[in-house]
């Protein structure tokens, strides 16, 4: 049951910011444990949109359908996802920071699923290995923004 959490500070402006990250679809871009994410429909990201993620675990794919239950511009957004192995929250808060920037908090919590759930303790290191390159892709795509001064 790892919950792990990171934070990452950009100069990008909030609404930039936030535009970017709640768009799941660019899940790719920021972080390497996804290989594809696609909404199910154009409406962009909202309450109740619906991801069909692949992620990747070593050399294995895993499908996995993410929704986001909780959306709230420029503040939080949460979503869930649900695989055959994992289920997870991932929530994203953001904070204006004094200079204009903005502050990313990202919490994943993971569950294994099954007979997996008996692995829980011994991968805590690949958990936290995940996490770090999530946090070092978001914070690359947030500085690409800031330089770039502009929301993809």
């Amino acid at each position: 049951m790892p919950k792990l959490t990171r934070t990452v500070t950009t100069d990008a402006p909030i609404d930039e910011v936030f535009a970017y990250l709640a768009d799941f679809s660019n899940g790719p871009e920021w972080d390497p444990g996804q290989e594809s994410s696609v909404p199910r429909d154009d409406t962009g990201p909202r309450l109740g949109q619906v991801y069909d993620v692949m992620v990747l675990w070593g050399d294995r794919k895993l499908p996995m359908v993410y929704e986001v239950t909780a959306f709230k511009p420029n503040h939080m957004i949460t979503l869930v996802g649900d695989g055959s192995t994992t289920h997870a929250v991932d929530t994203l808060e953001f904070t204006e920071v004094s200079d204009g920037g903005t502050a990313v908090t990202y919490t994943a919590d993971i569950k294994l699923k099954g007979v997996l759930r008996v692995a829980e303790p011994f991968l805590g290191s690949k958990f936290q290995e995940l996490a770090d390159h999530a946090e070092t892709g978001i914070a690359a795509q947030l500085n690409r923004l800031a330089a770039s001064g502009e929301a993809t």
